[in-house]
């Protein structure tokens, strides 16, 4: 736990980008996702964008859509290396014209990540989107491994501690570091936690290669609240067994998280099961869904 956890007066979530564009909607779907949260504290609004999808043409897209100007955010934040979640950073600070704008993430989000099936390819950062690329595009990194709050009750999880059994770490994703190839367990992945007055815990993730269940665990750990009142994003459960899908939806009863919010790479199977698990309590995400907390 830190020393001492700050809590803002409202959040707002909206979802910018993800692979599903929803029923009669004239927004832009791609494979990847992007989160924007509206921190509300002591009459001041602060915006966290998480995650940039594949290119920032959907994203930018999807704002204007939705009346939201690009100039008005302060800070990116990136879950892990994946490029459906970083393909888009470069052109989106550029969108956003700032100097010096924060990008939060773990310190080895730059290394090689590769798959080898059916034949090599680097899934990780490119070199459009390298640390001199964003530094000339007005970004100044952020990289740390630990949480740490972003502003009072707004945390970086830190990396996320991995204590759930049923949790795979792992995709089949390789990491190459000093001409050296080995498995990668995406120890990267990190996630956005809200300390919301008198509501609880907003947990944001990009894809939850960390486990959500882990990560819902660890952001109660570290700030020392035991209320999550909604979580929200990827969790990662395409390719997951079902024994992994029943076990998670079990979990998240266990917990009494008040809203799961899912998409992405959650998969349709897992989705499917949250919501029988969890009833009104689910809602699947898609571009243009908003969330505020408290309500």
């Amino acid at each position: 736990m830190l020393k001492s956890v700050g809590q803002v007066d409202s959040v707002r979530v909206v979802t910018l980008l993800d692979d599903y564009a929803g029923y009669e909607t004239s927004f832009y779907a791609q494979h990847g996702i992007a989160l924007l949260a509206e921190v509300s504290a002591q009459g001041s609004c602060r915006r966290i964008l998480l995650d940039v999808g594949q290119a920032a043409t959907p994203i930018l897209h999807n704002m204007a859509l939705l009346g939201l100007d690009p100039s008005s955010i302060d800070a990116i934040f990136l879950s892990h290396c994946h490029y459906d979640h970083t393909e888009g950073l470069v052109d989106m600070l550029k969108a956003i014209g700032k100097e010096l704008l924060p990008v939060i993430a773990h310190p080895d989000i730059f290394r090689g990540n590769y798959i080898f099936d059916p034949f090599i390819r680097n899934i990780g950062i490119t070199h459009k989107n390298g640390v001199e690329a964003i530094e000339a595009a007005g970004g100044h990194l952020v990289l740390a491994d630990q949480a740490f709050e972003i502003m009072p009750g707004v945390l970086s999880t830190g990396e996320v501690k991995r204590k759930t059994d049923f949790e795979c770490q792992g995709i089949g994703t390789y990491n190459l570091v000093d001409g050296v190839i080995s498995g990668d367990t995406i120890l990267d992945d990190i996630s956005i936690v809200i300390n919301v007055k008198d509501s609880g815990l907003v947990v944001l993730s990009g894809c939850s290669h960390a486990g959500i269940i882990n990560i819902v665990n660890h952001s109660k750990e570290i700030t020392g609240v035991d209320e999550v009142e909604l979580v929200m994003g990827g969790f990662h459960l395409i390719e997951a067994t079902d024994e992994r899908i029943s076990k998670t939806a079990q979990a998240f009863q266990k917990l009494n998280v008040n809203t799961v919010v899912a998409g992405h790479c959650t998969g349709l199977k897992a989705c499917a099961e949250l919501a029988r698990a969890l009833g009104d309590k689910f809602t699947l995400l898609q571009c243009g869904t908003t969330l505020t907390i408290p309500r």
